[in-house]
């Protein structure tokens, strides 16, 4: 009955928490006011990082010295044999301990991390997509918004065009350019005045070249 209780008590203490969380701590617009702790607070109930990557490091770390240690600990033990009355030592298995736990231990744990490297590079893309969609927001498993990305592509894409097309009209007034200096100078044939657009300002006579 009294388990039931502590139960019960826990329940509600629990789900007032979460509450409290939601009103306080989880909401973006009160992270600035926040101290360095309920920040820490703020950023893992937001998933602002990963806890499990440093979790198994640590795992891995302690296994490794553990099955290395444990073996070595057995060169030391005898164990009472029962069944021939005399002792066994057990050094044989410390020493499998000693070569083959770690590469048990690394391969297991290789296993896991493939899975956290994978999710890393997922969050590293969808980072990078959407910092160039101006929706990054810091969240690990946040998704960008690939409209404003879209948006964004196709207004790089007009601009590479309207500055292709001005470039272009550039080129073609230069060679103009080129083609007019190098056109020779047509006069009238009556009055000698120099032609404009092949007519001559004084007569009217049409283009004849000198």
């Amino acid at each position: 009955m009294k388990q039931m209780i502590f139960l019960i008590i826990a329940v509600i203490l629990g789900i007032a928490a979460t509450v409290l969380a939601f009103i306080l701590i989880v909401p973006e617009k009160r992270r600035e006011n926040q101290g360095a702790f309920c920040k820490f607070l703020h950023d893992l109930c937001n998933f602002r990082f990963l806890v499990v990557e440093k979790v198994l490091q640590a795992l891995y770390i302690f296994s490794t010295a553990f099955v290395i240690l444990y073996g070595v600990l057995q060169l030391f033990n005898v164990q009472p044999n029962y069944w021939t009355g005399g002792n066994t030592w057990m050094g044989g298995v410390g020493l499998l301990y000693i070569i083959l736990g770690p590469i048990v231990v690394r391969l297991s744990f290789e296993m896991m991390m493939m899975v956290i490297l994978l999710v890393k590079n997922v969050i590293s893309i969808n980072h990078k997509l959407a910092s160039q969609s101006g929706s990054a927001d810091g969240d690990v498993f946040g998704v960008p918004d690939m409209q404003e990305l879209k948006d964004a592509a196709r207004q790089r894409k007009a601009a590479a065009q309207a500055a292709a097309q001005a470039k272009a009209a550039a080129q073609a007034a230069a060679q103009e350019a080129r083609e007019e200096n190098v056109r020779p100078a047509q006069f009238c044939s009556d009055c000698g005045t120099k032609l404009e657009n092949g007519v001559c300002p004084h007569c009217s006579t049409p283009t004849q070249e000198q």
